[in-house]
């Protein structure tokens, strides 16, 4: 079987700011499990669903054999852990990607890289969610980027995208880097587990 992944990106694709981007992202599953990974944290940090167990966001195994890791040895490689939501009426929103106008930079895209479009503009946020269906499901959403990836047990995995209004979003100028911030139900308030990017300013 061949390996089963999608790449995406956010991008903005018309105006004077057109071509900026997140960088690339990659989503693929292997088995029960599902794991997500941006390029410029890939070596380091990545996200993995397994199954209905244990789900989290973790230093690569990889990166912690190396000769200089950046996580001290002694510490849990996985310091963010989160529940698997329950599916409801066999779907179960699993993760989100929500990208600030502020985190979008230039940076260089394949052209294997899907484009998830974004409006340059600083009042609204793209998100990008992860998705998962038990089989035979329907998923009838109005914009599916990616997907779908089949896990062993036959549920599917996809990859959707939507806006979320940001209140009294003001321009700002433009960023130097970007950040990835974890977000979890029980210490942020947010529906579902996910990073938020930002952009990084040098003062």
């Amino acid at each position: 079987m061949s390996k089963q992944v999608i790449r995406f990106a956010f991008s903005i694709r018309d105006g004077p700011n057109a071509g900026l981007t997140s960088g690339p992202w990659r989503l693929w599953v292997h088995g029960e499990d599902t794991y997500l990974t941006a390029k410029s944290v890939g070596h380091v940090w990545k996200v993995s669903l397994h199954g209905d167990v244990a789900w989290r966001i973790a230093v690569t195994r990889e990166h912690m054999e190396s000769d200089s890791p950046l996580w001290p040895k002694s510490e849990d490689r996985a310091p963010w852990k989160f529940d698997p939501p329950p599916f409801v009426e066999g779907r179960r929103k699993a993760f989100a990607i929500a990208t600030t106008r502020s985190a979008l930079l230039p940076r260089e895209l394949s052209p294997r890289d899907l484009r998830i479009l974004v409006e340059d503009r600083w009042d609204v946020m793209t998100v990008a969610y992860i998705w998962m269906t038990e089989p035979g499901v329907s998923f009838p959403h109005r914009r599916i980027i990616g997907g779908p990836l089949t896990l062993a047990s036959g549920r599917k995995v996809w990859l959707v995208a939507d806006t979320e209004a940001v209140p009294g979003g003001e321009e700002e100028p433009q960023a130097v880097g970007a950040m990835l911030e974890p977000m979890l139900p029980e210490t942020h308030g947010v529906p579902v587990a996910g990073y938020l990017a930002r952009g990084v300013r040098i003062k």
